[in-house]
């Protein structure tokens, strides 16, 4: 009796495991998609150690970078664009010992592929202003350094005293008054986006062209000093784990977790010449008897007599969806020193007639909508 009672419980147990069994299949987990690049841009990609990075980066950074990594040793390895280490690195003290590890090989890829950088960019800016292709909203936004970079001088050129008193009074006008350098779109209405198939024509830098970027390798400007490269391309994946036959988070045979790549974002930096002609070749510039016009809105602080503009070296970022080269969105930051010839009135006037020299940015965002992604 026993024994048939056994019998009867293990066919049980074996019915109750063989449909665990399939339940487990019907609701496993999926494996992820692996997302592949569509243009291969042959971009530069650091492979750098653990041993070789700690002895540069602190311990927080060095964690952070092995986060999915189980046993840290020596040998272990991570993979780096040229754009994660500056976004992520730029600027600290050990940021040039951090690049001195990156083998001479590895950093001459930044610059084989300029060209090809270049022509893919303007080929993807130039196809969305020309043909509408994609939905367009922006944002602008000017800002002013109003650290000890704003100047204040007499009418014959001298460093006047009490630079203090003329910032504290400066900054009582200057980002509203002074913003009419820098913004083109502000009455647009940036709430709303243009739609499919629209002349972008006076909506897109440069304003008034049928063109995006006319810029050629000549145009842009590089900084040993500074690390600064004229243009460049990193693509940065969304790494999810694996899915084993199981269900579970794959593993290799050391036992580390296994990542796969299911989106890849690119991002390209361009650093355009500080001069007039190159900065015209993607951006808009202010006609100077506009902006004294302007300037007549603020003349209860100040009557702007002429003003000049020197250009620092400019920006463009642009994201790009690498699967489908489709660009999400691209900046522009001018930027820009201003030497000014004004007098205050009203409640300034007495500082009189004033030369004022301060640096600033103005930067303009576009962000564009496809219609695959919408639908």
């Amino acid at each position: 009796m026993k024994k048939k009672i056994y019998r009867i419980v293990s066919l049980i147990l074996v019915a109750v495991l063989m449909v665990t069994a399939f339940a487990g299949c019907g609701n496993q987990v999926e494996k992820p998609q692996v997302a592949t690049v569509k243009t291969d841009l042959q971009d530069a990609k650091f492979v750098l150690t653990y041993g070789d990075l700690r002895k540069v980066l602190p311990g927080d950074k060095l964690a952070t970078l092995f986060e999915n990594t189980k046993k840290k040793t020596d040998d272990k390895t991570v993979e780096l664009s040229y754009y994660e280490l500056v976004s992520t690195f730029g600027g600290e003290a050990y940021f040039d010992d951090l690049l001195a590890i990156i083998p001479t090989e590895q950093m001459a890829k930044l610059t084989a592929n300029q060209q090809q950088v270049l022509d893919y960019f303007n080929n993807l800016i130039n196809g969305i202003k020309e043909n509408g292709s994609a939905r367009v909203s922006y944002n602008e936004s000017f800002w002013i350094d109003h650290n000890d970079e704003v100047i204040f001088k007499s009418a014959d050129g001298k460093e006047l005293e009490n630079q203090d008193v003329f910032r504290a009074a400066f900054r009582l006008y200057a980002d509203t008054a002074l913003q009419d350098i820098g913004s083109f779109l502000m009455n647009k209405g940036q709430d709303e986006a243009t739609n499919y198939g629209d002349d972008l024509t006076s909506v897109m830098y440069p304003l008034g062209e049928k063109y995006a970027s006319s810029l050629t390798l000549d145009d842009l400007y590089t900084d040993k000093e500074t690390k600064t490269y004229p243009v460049y391309s990193s693509v940065i994946p969304m790494l999810v784990n694996d899915i084993d036959e199981n269900g579970d988070n794959a593993e290799d045979e050391r036992g580390e977790y296994i990542f796969v790549p299911t989106e890849l974002n690119r991002t390209i930096c361009i650093t355009v010449k500080p001069d007039e002609e190159s900065v015209k070749k993607a951006f808009s510039i202010r006609e100077k008897d506009g902006i004294i016009k302007q300037f007549k809105t603020a003349e209860s602080y100040m009557t702007l007599n002429s003003f000049e503009i020197a250009f620092k070296p400019c920006k463009i970022t642009a994201g790009i969806n690498a699967v489908n080269d489709e660009m999400t969105y691209v900046t522009y930051d001018k930027n820009m020193v201003i030497t000014a010839n004004v007098t205050f009135t009203g409640t300034l006037a007495q500082y009189g007639n004033v030369i004022v020299e301060f640096p600033c940015t103005s930067q303009l965002t576009y962000n564009f909508g496809w219609k695959e992604a919408a639908e």
